[in-house]
This record gives C-alpha cells, sequence and structure tokens, in this order.
C-alpha cells in the first residue's frame, strides 16, 4: 500500500492534467508490475491494494489499455522532459532498435543513453516482423526525439542494421545533423575507387578491422560522403560493416559499444525484469498502453536505483568488491529493502539525473 501511495502522489505531480481516475489507476498498475515482476493483468491485480473484487480490478486495467483517449507519447512526455533535463545540455547518444511484444507486435524505441543503462525518449507499436520497420516509421521517430532536444546538443544515433537507410542517413547528416554509427548489410554498394562495389569487397583482411573515409552511400540515392568501419567479429569470422560519421576507426567503435545497452532496457522490461513479452494483449494500441505503464516502472525502478547510491544504502545491501548489478537491478533490490523494514519511500517527482553517480563514473 505504502508503493501504491508513493505512486500515486509521483503521478498527481508528473501528471497534473490527467483525470484522477487514470492516475490511480495507472498507479496501481505501476505498483502491480513492480512488485510482481509481471505485466499480466491478473498477475499485476494480485500485488495491488484494492477494496473490491480482483476480477473488478483486472477489468479496471483492461478499461485503461482499452481507452482510446489514453496517448502514450503524451502522458510519457513530462518524463521525457525530466530525463532530458538533466542530460541534454551534454554530448547525447541516442540508442535506436525494436523489439517484439506481444503477439505479433513491435515496438520501435528510441532511448538515450545513461550510466551503461537506456532510458527511453520516445517508441511506436505496429504490426510486423523484427527488422522491416520502414525508414518512414524510422524518421517520425527520430523527429519526435528531435523536438524534444535542447537546441545545439550535440547528438549521436546508434543503431543496427535495420537502421542505414538511405533516408535515414540523408536525414541524420542534412536535416538534424547528427553523429552516427549504424550497422549496414554486407551487400550495400558503396562508391570506393571509382565503381559502386558490395561492402564485401572493401580491401580489409580477415582478422583485422578497416576504416574507409569519404564514400558515396548506396547506388540508388548516392548520400555522403560518409565513412564505412568494418570490424572483425571473431565468434563469426567475418566482417561486419557500419555507415558512420565518425571522424576514424577507434571512435565509431567506441560509439558503438553504448547501443548494446538498449539491449539490456529490453532485457530489464522483459525476460530479467517485468516479463513484458508475456502479455497476452494482441491490439497493437493496447500493447502500447501496457508498455506505457511498463517504462514508467522502469524509469520509477532506476531512479530508485539511484537514490541507494546517492544515500550510500547500496553499501548494506549488495558487494562491492565486485558490483555487476544494473540501476535497474539495485532499484529493485533497494525499493525491497525499504518496504520491508518499513523505511520512507522517497518522493520521485522532483528527482533528476546527476551527471556522477559512485561506482558508475561519469555519463556519457
Amino acid at each position: 500500500m505504502r508503493l501504491q501511495q508513493n505512486m500515486l502522489n509521483n503521478l498527481q505531480k508528473m501528471l497534473p492534467d490527467l483525470p484522477p481516475a487514470h492516475i490511480l489507476t495507472m498507479a496501481m498498475m505501476i505498483t502491480g508490475i513492480i512488485r510482481s515482476r509481471q505485466v499480466q493483468l491478473r498477475k499485476i491485480a494480485e500485488k495491488v491494494s484494492y477494496g473490491q473484487k480482483q476480477t473488478s480490478l483486472i477489468d479496471r486495467f483492461r478499461r485503461f489499455v482499452n481507452n482510446r483517449h489514453i496517448e502514450s507519447q503524451v502522458q510519457y512526455n513530462p518524463f521525457v522532459i525530466r530525463i532530458l533535463q538533466g542530460l541534454s545540455q551534454r554530448e547525447l547518444y541516442l540508442l535506436i532498435d525494436s523489439s517484439k511484444i506481444g503477439s505479433g507486435n513491435l515496438t520501435l524505441m528510441v532511448s538515450v543513453y545513461y550510466q551503461h543503462r537506456a532510458l527511453p525518449l520516445a517508441w511506436v507499436t505496429y504490426k510486423g516482423r523484427k527488422g522491416h520497420s520502414s525508414q518512414a516509421v524510422q524518421l517520425e521517430l527520430l523527429r519526435t526525439v528531435q523536438s524534444s532536444l535542447a537546441t545545439g546538443c550535440q547528438v549521436t544515433l546508434l543503431g543496427d542494421g535495420e537502421f542505414d537507410g538511405s533516408e535515414v542517413i540523408d536525414f541524420l547528416q542534412k536535416e538534424a545533423k547528427w553523429d552516427f554509427t549504424c550497422r549496414c548489410d554486407e551487400s550495400t554498394l558503396v562508391f570506393f575507387q571509382g565503381k559502386w562495389s558490395p561492402l564485401t569487397q572493401l580491401p580489409v583482411e580477415n582478422g583485422k578491422d578497416g576504416f574507409f573515409p569519404n564514400l558515396l552511400f548506396t547506388q540508388s540515392r548516392q548520400v555522403g560522403p560518409l565513412h564505412i568501419l568494418a570490424v572483425w567479429i571473431h565468434s563469426e569470422q567475418r566482417h561486419w560493416f557500419f555507415v558512420t560519421s565518425a571522424p576514424d576507426l577507434n571512435t565509431a567503435k567506441r560509439w558503438y559499444k553504448k547501443r548494446f545497452t538498449t539491449e539490456t532496457l529490453f532485457s530489464d522490461v522483459k525476460k530479467r525484469g517485468f516479463h513484458l513479452a508475456d502479455t497476452r494483449l494482441k491490439k497493437t494500441e493496447r500493447v502500447d498502453r501496457l508498455l506505457l505503464v511498463t517504462v514508467i516502472a522502469y524509469i520509477f525502478t532506476i531512479w530508485f536505483g539511484i537514490d541507494s547510491l546517492q544515500t550510500k544504502t547500496y553499501l548494506q545491501l549488495v558487494r562491492t568488491d565486485d558490483l555487476y548489478l544494473s540501476l535497474f537491478q539495485l532499484g529493485l533490490i533497494y525499493l525491497d529493502y525499504l518496504l520491508n523494514h518499513a523505511k520512507e519511500l522517497t518522493s520521485l517527482a522532483t528527482f533528476s539525473f546527476p551527471q556522477t553517480l559512485p561506482l558508475f563514473g561519469s555519463s556519457p
């Protein structure tokens, strides 16, 4: 009940324009998700304090995810503002990725890198197969994120092979003016030494990395000049290729390493955390609203993890000689500690993302 009241108080401050009934429903759903580590409506309801029948509570949750007046990005925007307030005056690394959620649904998400984790900024949920989002959908999402960023902010976008379309690269270069490193298909044609060749024909030895500056990208659109990075993947005995604006090989590799934090984000909200992939919801708009409360639950959990470090409570809870826990995992442990020992729960409505944390160093 204390966590539920804490969530309610936080949401009332963060979402003052949302009807009270919706805020209460969201507070109960977020509480149930955090406490149960599940997103199935029945399992969420089992962990929520409610004065009526559990079936009535499940129906309430169902009405929320069915409510077409609940617009996920609109309700999430205050959290985006809070995230960027602490980060947008510095260099930002944006991570774009897609993941399967629910039956036949995919979510394309843009997140920002912070302390070895990815914090969601915007997403779109649609029917489809992984790796098959259109460039039009990608561009619309990127422009949504662009509108939230401070003017003059230095941005680097990192993505896998789904996001190497020439229209997207052209947008990054000419409109957004962001740096980027995106993996690309090895069959992609580039203009090198006077002719169009697939990336696999670039002169780079097996077992070594390569960097090829000032090439034209794709024969059909001829975007550029830009650079191609070739990285030898020992486990696969082949090269991976990347299109990049980085000035050299080492910078491009350093940028791209941060992209893997978006995979840990999906792991946190799915199999290692809230098991979002287990939802039985099928309709895209319902999955999207469930994702809204799940992402907010994730952000609150990250905030609890930060609080455990700032208050030094983590010293009582985990080993520090070989810390392998993420902010998300620390947040779950810390929250259990607060609830089990009847400790006061911090108000998160005025929380921020500090630049430096014990054990984690500076971000980015």
